[in-house]
């Protein structure tokens, strides 16, 4: 059938209005994937880089460093609302980069200078004094945050434990779903490169390892 150019000219408004609807919900289509698609919040722990265990502060090293840019190439593409450091200086220069390249204000969880029991929180403090802070921190999220926490072998299991992470003596380390134990007696002090995706939930958290670099 042939359109008359007046017919064309009476139906191009209309095909104009359906096409911006189709293209709104393209649109907003994509917008719910880049969030997750839900109101599941997300968390990333991860362990500090590596260090320069020559002086008592134990900053990172020149490995460390290049490790801390290596993170920022591997969340491209993901969403982040939340970048989180423990105390430590460690921790927090290894998600400072990160923090930089995307415009997120870096908070440490407790704040250095802040006092806890009656010790003052300094870079030297013992990361068990993290656990209790973070965990709050982390409980009170906005729905659907995508976090980042950058913790030590002290604190992090503990910390993804008090979010409801099962912890079972016949887990073993960097499997999903479980913890062997809630302490740094059974974190592998070696390995700098884990990252464990938790999803809190009621009294149960779900959680995946991987990993980025080497």
């Amino acid at each position: 059938m042939k359109l008359s150019r007046r017919n064309v000219i009476k139906t191009f408004p209309m095909l104009v209005a359906a096409l911006t609807m189709m293209l709104g919900s393209f649109l907003t289509a994509c917008a719910t994937v880049d969030s997750n698609g839900s109101d599941q919040t997300r968390i990333y722990f991860l362990r500090h880089a590596e260090i320069d265990k020559s002086t008592k502060d134990k900053p990172l090293n020149t490995k460390g460093k290049e490790r801390a840019q290596v993170l920022v190439k591997h969340f491209k593409g993901y969403r982040i609302t939340h970048i989180y450091a423990t105390h430590n200086d460690r921790t927090r220069d290894t998600v400072a980069p990160l923090a930089k390249d995307r415009g997120i204000s870096l908070k440490q969880i407790p704040e250095p200078g802040s006092t806890i029991k009656g010790e003052t929180v300094t870079n030297r403090s013992k990361g068990k004094i993290a656990i209790k802070p973070l965990v709050k921190e982390l409980q009170n999220l906005p729905k659907g945050s995508s976090v980042i926490v950058a913790a030590n072998s002290g604190n992090l299991y503990a910390v993804m434990a008090g979010l409801g992470v099962p912890v079972r003596e016949s887990c073993k380390n960097n499997t999903n779903d479980c913890l062997p134990c809630k302490s740094k007696a059974c974190f592998p002090k070696k390995q700098f490169n884990n990252i464990w995706m938790v999803t809190p939930g009621g009294d149960m958290a779900g959680m995946t390892h991987t990993s980025y670099g080497k």
